[in-house]
């Protein structure tokens, strides 16, 4: 089956059609916080150096978080408006899930980090052995010390944004973690789509109408509208 798949949760901006496990044509750009200017036009280069069209296409997959707020609804919204107008079915994938099998073949343990901001990471912990995954530490939004608790102190290999940005206060509660090349930082639209197979694969749900954004946390205006309310 060929896929479709989008990952806009952070700054990156990736699209790839990939048929299996094979990628077609990719995109990993790193665009701000211009996802809606761009994605469309992104769409129709990639199917093009494909050489397919969306007639070409039998499922889509999206990134829907957690990540960033309007990164995540242009995304959505740009592939539920392409699952129902084509009829296509539409996964809507973990993004710290897809996230992890862009490291997979490091094996062990791996933990996925996302800046999250306000001094937190979304984070995940992932075991891989002999491609089967487990999930060690289910996905949060909280400060590294805290998901450095939630590890314990099993060896573990980290990667994402997320260490750039809190650099210094992992290596004070991760000292022995072993970190990845930034090569290995980005989101990727392939790793979303062989997130996306792989859901299918045991019965996830394909209706494009129940994809809606997993946030982990609400945003810092509605905390702000909280904190005012409670005053």
């Amino acid at each position: 089956m060929i896929v479709l798949a989008a990952d806009t949760a952070t700054s990156i901006n990736s699209v790839a059609v990939c048929d299996g496990g094979d990628i077609l044509a990719e995109t990993v750009v790193r665009c701000g916080r211009s996802h809606a200017e761009r994605l469309l036009d992104t769409v129709t280069w990639v199917l093009g150096e494909a050489g397919l069209t969306l007639g070409d296409v039998g499922a889509l997959a999206v990134s829907a978080g957690p990540g960033s707020f309007t990164g995540l609804r242009v995304g959505i919204a740009a592939w539920k408006g392409l699952a129902l107008g084509k009829g296509l079915p539409l996964v809507g994938v973990p993004t710290l899930g897809a996230l992890s099998r862009v490291a997979e073949p490091v094996g062990g343990v791996i933990c996925p980090l996302l800046d999250a901001r306000m001094g937190e990471v979304f984070a995940a912990a992932y075991r891989y052995d002999a491609g089967r995954r487990e999930t060690v530490v289910n996905e949060c939004a909280v400060p590294v010390e805290e998901f450095a608790q939630k590890l314990g102190e099993k060896p573990v290999t980290l990667f994402g944004d997320g260490v750039g940005a809190y650099r210094e206060r992992i290596a004070a509660c991760l000292p022995a973690a072993h970190v990845l090349p930034e090569s290995f930082w980005a989101p990727r639209a392939s790793a979303v789509a062989a997130e996306a197979r792989e859901m299918l694969r045991v019965g996830c749900s394909s209706d494009a109408a129940s994809v809606t954004p997993k946030y982990l946390r609400k945003s810092q205006a509605e905390q702000n509208r909280g904190k005012t309310t409670a005053s």
